[in-house]
């Protein structure tokens, strides 16, 4: 009996010792889950304080004004063309400071605290641990007022921001686009305004000089319906002076008669002194230089006449050194420098008929026979 007890006491004392050192262990394991359990609760306070509570409220859509996306032209456009950018914007996304989740309060402590799920026992008048219907051999550990409850509406909550954060950055994202066009399409106005603008200055210019011109040719109107008034009056003058002209004429019918009669007996003569140019003519085409004496100013094929301005020279030598003799009635050729043809660049032939001597013109007839080609203004005339 003695020695069962001595070896019940040294196993009991073995039994000790064990139960000793693993509460030491279980003491510091123990600390290690407080400690853990309370940095979770802490962490889970922090976080839902960055969470809103409650989704942002739906809004109803603001009337703003839309962007007008038809092109710029000078036709007026009083329903012009229009992206619908409000129409699908989330105007719920703009609001803030809603309130976030509150887990700093005591009952929110104590359900963090409630791993099991519990109910008040009517018997007992004190809370007792559920069973669980899934597995009866275990406490339920979800429903109302256990950690598993805040847990899930923590992750309710945090699911539900992302989810708006998400639509937050795609918003942001064709607002960002939105903005590249409107900025493309400002900078692209703004150049052609720039030009816009110019032209603008150099039209105001235009008018300026242009208003300056309209007030030369008023006072130039002024002058010229002076000048009007004047010639109305001189017509007045001429007419009765050609009705003084015409009773002249009148008595001098008979005296024009008799002097019709001495045409008649001079008509010989006439013709000699025809005959003398003539040979005036001749002679002269012996006496001028050759070269090129001028060009083609006008003419006309029809009637089959050319307006010629010759040099100031060339005219010397046809009407004398002062320009006071009679035109004599010579040909002249007329080509075109660079014409290719049967006859070179030969044109036509002309006969001088009538002399301007204030502008350096001659009018001359076309030679038919002669002619190549059509004459062109700028051809050259030569001896």
């Amino acid at each position: 009996m003695g020695k069962v007890l001595r070896v019940l006491i040294v196993l009991i004392l073995v039994i000790g010792a064990g139960a000793l050192f693993l509460e030491f262990q279980i003491s510091g394991m123990r600390e290690a889950l407080v400690g853990r359990a309370h940095k979770f609760e802490e962490g889970v306070k922090r976080v839902a304080g960055t969470l809103e509570a409650q989704p942002p409220v739906e809004m109803p859509a603001r009337s703003l004004p839309e962007r007008d996306i038809s092109p710029v032209t000078a036709v007026e456009n009083p329903n012009p063309d229009r992206k619908t950018f409000w129409s699908t914007y989330p105007f719920q996304l703009e609001q803030d400071n809603l309130k976030p989740l509150d887990y700093n309060t005591d009952a929110m402590a104590r359900q963090l605290r409630q791993y099991y799920l519990e109910e008040i026992d009517t018997v007992k008048n004190k809370p007792v641990r559920v069973r669980d219907p899934r597995d009866p051999r275990k406490y339920s550990t979800s429903g109302k007022g256990t950690l598993q409850e805040a847990l899930d509406n923590l992750f309710a909550r945090a699911k539900a921001q992302n989810e708006t954060l998400n639509t937050t950055r795609a918003q942001l994202k064709k607002t960002a686009e939105e903005l590249v066009d409107l900025i493309n399409e400002f900078n692209r106005l703004k150049q052609s305004s720039r030009a816009d603008k110019k032209l603008i200055e150099e039209l105001r210019a235009e008018i300026t000089r242009l208003t300056g011109v309209v007030a030369e040719r008023e006072a130039k109107i002024s002058k010229l319906e002076a000048t009007i008034k004047d010639l109305e009056i001189e017509e007045a003058r001429l007419k009765d002076e050609i009705v003084k002209l015409k009773e002249t004429i009148i008595s001098h019918e008979t005296t024009i008669k008799a002097q019709a009669k001495e045409i008649e007996r001079l008509r010989e003569p006439g013709i000699g002194a025809i005959k003398k140019d003539s040979e005036i003519a001749r002679n002269l085409e012996n006496v001028l230089t050759p070269g090129d004496k001028g060009k083609v100013v006008a003419h006309d094929d029809k009637l089959k006449f050319v307006v010629v301005e010759l040099s100031p020279v060339f005219m010397k030598e046809l009407l004398g050194e002062n320009q006071s003799q009679g035109l004599p009635q010579i040909e002249m050729m007329i080509r075109r420098p660079g014409l290719k043809s049967a006859a070179g660049d030969f044109v036509t032939r002309i006969r001088l008929r009538q002399v301007v001597r204030d502008q350096g013109l001659v009018v001359a007839d076309v030679l038919i026979d002669w002619q190549q080609h059509p004459l062109e203004t700028g051809d050259v005339v030569y001896f």
